[in-house]
Parts: C-alpha cells; structure tokens; sequence
C-alpha cells in the first residue's frame, strides 16, 4: 500500500519507459519539456531500458535509472525483441519502482498489460498512454486473427479496469474510456506537437528532384510505421490507377515496416517501379520533414479499423507544421483536427473511388493548395506548440500523482 506522504512532501512520478531518455526526447518533441514540467511540484523518476546513446542531462529534480538490458530502436528486429523481454525484465523494475514511493507511475509507450502488470507488481497507483491498438494494426486484416483480436480486446478491457488514470491523444479515444466507466477525473487528453526543428516549411525542390520528380509532378507522400493497419497496399493501387490516367502522379513512401518488403514487390508488380521511391529508414526526423517538404500532397493513411478510429496519427500534424495540403480518411479522431476544404481533406476510410476523386479534384484545384496548406500551418502554431503540449502533458502527471495522495 502507499505510504501516507506529508503534506510537505513533494508528490513523486515515475516514468517508467521501455525506451531510454534520449530515445524519448526523439520519439516526441514535447517530452524534455514535460519533464521539466513535472520536476516544478513533484520529484521524478525516469526508468527504461538502456539505449545506444548515455542519458542525457536533466535537473536536480529528475532522477534517471536504467535497466540492464538495451534496445536499440534503430533496429525493428531489437525492438521485437526487447519488447518480449521488457516483460522479464518488469520484476526488478517493481523493484526500483517501489524503492521510490511514487505517488504515481506512468507508462508513456503502449506496451500491451504492461499497465496491468506494473499494477500488480508495485501495487503503486498507475497511469498509461491509450491509443495506438498495435495488434489490430499487425493483424486486423487477417481472417484467422479474429479469435486472437477478441481475447486482446478482452485483455485490454482488464487493464483498463485495472489501472488508475490514463492520457489520451484524441478525444474519441478519451469517450471510449468513459463508456468503459473510466471516471473523466481520471483521464487527460492533449494532442502530440510537432518538432518545429524537423517539421518547418522549406524548400526541399533539389530532393524533389534527386526522388525523380519534376516541379509540376502531384507528388503523393506517406511517412511511418509501414504495418497492415495503415493500408498502404490500398494507396499504392489507387496511386498506380491514378498515374495510368495523369502520368504526373508519383509517390514517396518513407519509413519501415515489416509492410514494406510486400509493397516493393506490388509496386513491381503494378510496372510503377519509377514513380514510386522508397526512403527506407531514415536516421533521424530532419530527414522525414525533409521529405514531407518535397511532396506535394501528404496523407496521413490509415484504414477503417477499429483500431485506428479512436486515433491522431502523429504524421497528420507532422505535414500540416510544413505547411502542406494533408489528406487523411475520414475518421473520427482525425476529424477532431481536419475540416474538409479549410485546412485539409479526408476521403471516406478504405474507399479507393473516394480517394482518387479528391486527388483529381486536388489536381485540378492546384491555385487553392496554398490557402488550405497555410491554414493548416497557422492551425499548428496556434494549437499544437511544444510549449502547449508540454504543459498540457506535465499538468496531466501532476494531477494523477495529487489523486495517488
């Protein structure tokens, strides 16, 4: 059981991350911030596993730990890996968690029962990130994972009855929580903020070029995790019908993913070889904001799935902060963000027909991509600063831990 602190006893919140602090000051650019954010009323604990790089420097406040056991993130094999010993490795964690007395321990990656799990070994109040449904994402297309997705969704029920609080990155996966029971004092939400240092409007026309694109190509770009749950077999054939009808169509496709080996063999099989290039992984996020900046038209992909409704995917605000015109299907965590005509467009989720008739309206609309571009630009600076984030974020640590007293 918690100890009853003091009223003169800063409250105290744990971290507790499979991925290392430098990895997470990458993976989301408002988090050395929130840190920080947190460390103004509460002492903090940062717990992960190792990673290629040392931690980096923190202030008095922030306590970083690791366990003895590395991941590295760069390598989509590691991270396979690591995330079935990250289990393993959650009794010690227990350990270290509860030698800290935190008021409150919160998982910020989606690691499926980890919430449960940390519940059960530290008996400590928990908090978690809830969003992303990775496994629906893997395998929500295939027939025989039906079974598999239902004792999932049955599992992922436990944890939320489990679990004290929860962070949300969209409001539709915050109603969700509510209809579960989840109590609204319990749970936060605030949207992810682009890193303004790698995601910026610039001119990026000699990279446009080296792609094998021209200036007046409609260049199509996706960036991410390349899994089943974004689809991008579908963006790929309708890309390709559309490049039969306008030889002008191209696409980049940025990223990794265990997707990507099945869409190089169907571009090849579709003859587009030469108006569609591949990044593969790219070392750091300057480069993808790199990339977004020599397209034309940026969608940010996903399928109808229930996994994917209650979502924001993070390259949604990564291509609105370069100012581009952002396309994405019509669901309804994306609709909290877009408004069709004003600052992007959205297609009716995993309709082909829909998507190739706002691409050729989008061609023949070219005069008004600046307007709607620029609109989602100024939408970024307004409402989705790190600053805002981070404070937002911060807030939502400091109140769970205020709960756990």
């Amino acid at each position: 059981m918690n100890e009853s602190p003091t009223d003169k006893t800063p409250p105290r919140v744990a971290v507790f991350s499979m991925f290392c602090l430098a990895d997470q000051y990458d993976l989301a650019a408002e988090f050395e911030q929130m840190l920080k954010v947190v460390a103004e009323d509460c002492e903090v604990l940062h717990l992960s596993m190792r990673g290629p790089r040392p931690p980096p420097p923190t202030t008095p406040r922030i306590r970083v730990e690791e366990l003895p056991i590395g991941v590295n993130r760069a390598s989509r094999k590691d991270i396979l890996r690591k995330s079935i010993l990250f289990y393993f490795t959650m009794p010690l964690a227990a350990i270290r968690l509860r030698r800290f007395k935190p008021d409150v321990i919160y998982l910020p990656d989606i690691i499926p029962m980890a919430g449960f799990l940390t519940r059960l070994l530290t008996w400590r109040r928990v908090a978690v990130s809830y969003g992303d449904w990775h496994l629906h994402n893997k395998f929500g297309r295939k027939a025989w994972a039906a079974p598999l997705l239902a004792f999932v969704r049955f599992l992922e029920f436990l944890e939320v009855k489990t679990v004290n609080a929860f962070t949300c990155r969209a409001t539709a996966a915050a109603e969700r929580l509510k209809a579960w029971g989840v109590k609204p004092e319990g749970i936060r939400v605030f949207h992810d903020a682009p890193d303004m240092s790698a995601f910026n409007p610039h001119d990026e026309s000699a990279l446009r070029k080296q792609c094998g694109f021209a200036k007046d190509d409609v260049v199509i770009l996706y960036h991410g995790v390349m899994h089943a749950g974004k689809g991008l077999d579908r963006l790929v054939s309708w890309s390709a019908d559309l490049y039969r009808e306008n030889p002008r169509i191209g696409l980049i496709l940025v990223g990794d993913g265990p997707a990507l080996p099945e869409l190089k063999a169907l571009v090849k099989e579709l003859g587009i070889e030469h108006r569609v290039f591949f990044t593969g992984w790219l070392k750091t996020t300057r480069e993808v904001g790199n990339f977004c900046n020599a397209a034309d038209i940026c969608v940010a992909m996903r399928t109808g799935d229930e996994g994917n409704v209650h979502i924001i995917p993070g390259a949604l605000l990564h291509c609105m902060a370069c100012r581009k015109v952002v396309i994405a299907p019509r669901l309804p965590g994306i609709s909290e963000i877009l408004r069709h005509g004003d600052n992007g467009f959205m297609f009716k989720a995993d309709d082909g027909e829909d998507f190739k008739k706002l691409i050729r309206e989008l061609v023949d609309r070219r005069g008004d991509w600046d307007r709607v571009a620029e609109a989602a630009y100024q939408d970024i600076l307004r409402n989705f600063s790190v600053e805002a984030t981070a404070r937002a974020y911060g807030g939502a640590l400091s109140h769970f831990a205020q709960l756990g007293r």
